[in-house]
């Protein structure tokens, strides 16, 4: 039975497993795949250290001091765990078990969808989630970015160099984004602002999207808007449902609930990034939770605990 198994290999996982090879601890790490949402990230301007970093240079980096310290992940899935005697066991989607004493669920989070009609038939036709990947697609085209967060805006920012108009679309009466990237993105003569409306409908061909229904919500009128591409950046759904499995107490949103010392409500189960209630979706703040954990893990198994939330 290893100490810990750390399931996750974005940069709150990476983070932990860097403090656990350090700390000389009996470990796993168990990944489909290091980097996590960060490989997607494009431009990155607030990870310390960098001025300006691609978002999979960065993952190379981390890649990079992992294989100098000696990490070496395990690449596969966990889909299910379970408690077994003092510890835990992981089963893996290659039928492979693990027994571990604890866990550390670094499982992040998964693009949220819009739930409407079309979203599902022109996914990879049109619709996208992830800018970095598919803004080149969009040379010349009209598309609706919808999300008035940092992501909207970075995307809205990332198509500025391909598309032809963009359509701006957010459903409260205020754009969320940072200043300096309101700063960047609104004055652009090719983006258009569509406060207090909302996507209801996506409506395309064989070829592809060729339009959305938009409600604008302060009329209440519906109107189609002719666009090729639909780029939707509403916020992430954390990866819970293992965690959840065990019984580990969740927010209404499905954040997995963390003390300051990134313990759950079960005993032995930590968790840390994305898939936590922690206040901020950030690369630095995931990376942060992740040495935090691996951490209070350490000193849980050095010292013991005497309470637990």
């Amino acid at each position: 039975m290893h100490q810990l198994a750390i399931i996750g290999g974005g940069p709150a996982g990476i983070s932990a497993s860097i403090y656990a090879q350090r700390k000389r601890m009996d470990f796993l790490l168990i990944t489909r795949e290091v980097g996590g949402q960060v490989v997607k990230a494009g431009e990155i301007e607030n990870y310390l250290g960098y001025a300006l970093v691609d978002g999979f240079v960065l993952v190379q980096k981390m890649m990079e001091q992992m294989e100098r310290l000696g990490v070496q992940p395990v690449y596969d899935e966990v889909v299910q765990v379970e408690r077994k005697g003092e510890g835990f066991l992981l089963k893996t989607l290659s039928g492979k078990e693990y027994e571990a004493k604890n866990l550390l669920f670094c499982t992040g989070a998964d693009y949220r969808k819009l739930g409407v009609p079309g979203e599902k038939e022109y996914t990879g036709r049109g619709v996208s989630y992830c800018y970095t990947c598919d803004a080149p697609f969009f040379k010349d085209a009209r598309v609706v970015v919808v999300g008035g967060g940092n992501s909207g805006f970075e995307a809205a920012d990332q198509l500025l160099k391909y598309a032809r108009e963009i359509y701006l679309v957010e459903h409260s009466e205020l754009f969320r984004a940072d200043e300096v990237l309101r700063e960047k993105v609104l004055p652009n003569p090719k983006v258009k602002a569509l406060l207090r409306h909302r996507v209801v409908e996506i409506r395309g061909s064989q070829q592809g999207v060729s339009s959305v229904l938009l409600e604008n919500l302060s009329g209440g009128e519906v109107f189609e808007l002719p666009v090729e591409g639909v780029f939707v950046e509403i916020g992430l759904k954390p990866n819970s449902e293992l965690a959840q499995s065990l019984g580990v107490l969740t927010t209404q949103k499905g954040e997995i609930v963390v003390d300051c010392n990134n313990r759950t409500s079960e005993r032995g189960v930590y968790a840390a990034g994305d898939c936590t209630n922690v206040f901020a979706r950030q690369i630095i703040v995931s990376a942060g939770e992740g040495a935090k954990a691996l951490l209070s893990v350490y000193h849980d198994l050095t010292y013991g605990i005497s309470s637990w939330i």
